[in-house]
């Protein structure tokens, strides 16, 4: 979602909530925040902001049904409802056409919530002057999107993501050198556009609120304008001012898609296939064009379908992954089992080569490398070379006769589970194929069921409410990636040996620093679901920060499955014994967003 498109959803939000009273405050997921708002002078009364800064997808919307409510509660959902609810939404403010949003809100003076357990209380005078007035400032940008929430002073009191100003601290929001669209005559802008970068290009790097989307367009309809060959500055201003003054006439909102929009299905498309935009599309010439009637229900109609196309593709590549992992190791094992069968030997040698020593016992002729006997399997009764290292050929016969036994019953054993492999083989590549033309996300769950993989969201601790949530998990010390999975660390041996073998599951990671003591640490995960990079980076900060080797630059980690991990039959609580595991360097920091029980 760009500047421009943002711009136009809060000119939309200002005469739609302006005035509206919080009712409740959820979490739609780690990165989602809900408010629902009551404005007796819209229609249906009832409404809820939809403020996401997940980094693929950040964006601010309305919607009339309240989506599902995460139920994991923390501590910025926490702190949002006690400052929030109640209060009256009195600013909407953009910074220039950035994608900064500031939510202005004032909080009645009766409003006084308890003070959180480790905050020190403030009289009534006190609160009353600090958070009569609560901003509530959403970066919709990328990687670094995140949600403040401000006191009056524009101090921090809580942030989403762990990243940007810290509570406690001032609230800047990110500087910009971009120039601002309206402000910029034909002059600056033909200076801006003057280098040998693409029309587009230039727009992304230097006007602010120019997204992929509206850049396009202008150097479409540069082009359009421009006879063959005359690509001229001039015409490349009066295309951007075309885009400007189309954007600033309130159109309706349309979305394109490749194919029509009732037609559409989330498991063959890709964020690619759709885009929303606020004004007629030169360059989206072949798409479908569908108007809306508002800029809220026509984002809520396009996150909506990313968000299923984007669930479809994590899953699809979860469990073809799984496959593909299930295929290789039982292609392995029939790799093996050939190895084996190989090394037994032909059994009907060893029987026969046997038999001929036995009835050549008196006249075999030794040799340097066995015995020479007669043949009576052969017509012409000419003499072979048996190889042994027996000194006799009774003993070299009961040898023979001994490998002829382990072979025949080998080779039946291996053919045996040779065709149990092989009909799972069939079942799993039957799966695959399945899996690849899956075009629902009800059929996916159901084939990853018939294969034993679970498809869902990573697990959490659960929470629980009140003083006694501290016990919930004795000695262990809980955060949470930037990626919303969750990282256990334990506090002594003994809480260490209780996190790994206890609490922790086998498909969960498990990481330590290498040669040093220190906390065992666990990342929470379903099985066979893929541990995004950053996750993995800070649950090895953490590892290396909480370990003796906490003062250094960078320290190397190990990690694991879990189920790799093993106790030490006798030994004092904490050591283990670690049968695969694969290592990363990284500074002993802390990035990952402490979650505070109670």
């Amino acid at each position: 979602m760009d500047g421009l498109t943002v711009f136009r959803i809060i000119e939309e939000l200002k005469a739609e909530i302006l005035g509206a009273r919080v009712e409740k405050v959820r979490l739609a997921d780690p990165s989602t925040l809900l408010l629902k708002l009551y404005s007796p002078a819209r229609h249906p009364k009832n409404v809820w902001l939809v403020l996401s800064v997940e980094p693929r997808r950040p964006c601010v919307y309305l919607r009339e049904h309240a989506p599902e409510e995460s139920s994991d509660p923390a501590p910025f959902l926490q702190r949002a409802r006690k400052l929030l609810r109640g209060a009256r939404l009195r600013a909407i403010e953009q910074m220039g056409y950035d994608r900064i949003v500031r939510f202005s809100f004032e909080r009645p003076a009766a409003m006084l919530a308890e003070p959180d357990e480790d905050e020190e209380s403030l009289s009534t005078e006190e609160e009353d002057s600090v958070f009569r007035e609560v901003i509530l400032a959403a970066e919709l940008f990328g990687r670094a999107a995140n949600l403040f929430l401000l006191d009056a002073a524009g101090r921090v009191c809580e942030r989403l993501r762990a990243q940007g100003p810290a509570p406690g601290e001032i609230y800047t929001p990110p500087a910009s050198t971009k120039r601002n669209p309206m402000t910029l005559d034909r002059e600056d802008f033909q200076k801006l556009v003057s280098s040998a970068r693409p029309l587009s290009a230039c727009l992304l790097a230097e006007v602010e609120g120019f997204g992929p989307l509206y850049a396009a367009e202008v150097e479409a309809r540069w082009r359009a304008m421009s006879p063959a060959d005359e690509l001229t500055p001039d015409l490349a201003y009066a295309a951007f001012r075309s885009v400007l003054e189309d954007i600033l006439r309130a159109p309706e909102p349309i979305l394109y898609t490749r194919e029509p929009l009732e037609r559409l299905n989330p498991a063959q498309i890709s964020s690619r296939d759709i885009r929303l935009s606020a004004i007629p599309l030169v360059h989206a010439e072949g798409w479908t064009a569908t108007r809306l009637d508002s800029f809220s229900r026509a984002a809520g109609v396009y996150f909506d379908l990313v968000r299923q196309s984007e669930l479809m593709r994590e899953k699809r590549t979860a469990l073809l992954r799984y496959l593909a992992a299930q295929i290789q190791k039982r292609e392995r094992a029939l790799d093996r089992l050939e190895a084996d069968r190989r090394a037994l030997g032909d059994a009907e040698t060893w029987r026969r080569w046997g038999e001929l020593l036995l009835a050549n016992a008196h006249a075999a002729v030794p040799t340097a490398s066995g015995f020479l006997v007669a043949d009576y399997y052969d017509p012409e009764m000419q003499r072979v070379e048996i190889p042994t290292t027996a000194p006799t050929p009774q003993q070299a016969a009961s040898e023979y006769f001994r490998r002829y036994r382990k072979a025949k019953q080998g080779a039946e054993a291996i053919a045996a589970r040779r065709a149990a492999i092989e009909q799972e083989l069939d079942v799993l590549r039957r799966a695959r194929e399945r899996a690849e033309a899956a075009d629902t996300l009800a059929a996916l769950e159901g084939i990853a069921r018939d294969v034993g993989l679970d498809l869902a969201p990573p697990p959490s601790v659960p929470e629980k409410k009140g003083k006694s949530a501290r016990a919930r998990l004795p000695g262990i010390i809980r955060f949470r990636s930037s990626d919303g999975f969750d990282i256990l660390v334990g506090k002594s041996a003994e809480d260490n040996e209780w996190l790994t073998f206890r609490l922790a599951s086998p498909h969960d990671v498990w990481l330590h620093a290498a040669d040093y003591p220190g906390s065992h640490v666990i990342i929470r995960r379903a099985k066979g679901q893929a541990l995004p990079p950053r996750t993995l980076l800070q649950a090895a900060q953490l590892a290396a920060f909480f370990s003796q080797a906490r003062q250094s630059k960078a320290v190397v980690v190990n990690y694991t499955e879990r189920k790799f991990v093993s106790k030490i039959p006798r030994s004092r609580p904490g050591l283990v014994r670690v049968s695969e595991f694969r290592s990363l360097t990284v500074e002993p920091k802390i990035e990952a967003e402490r979650v505070l029980e109670g």
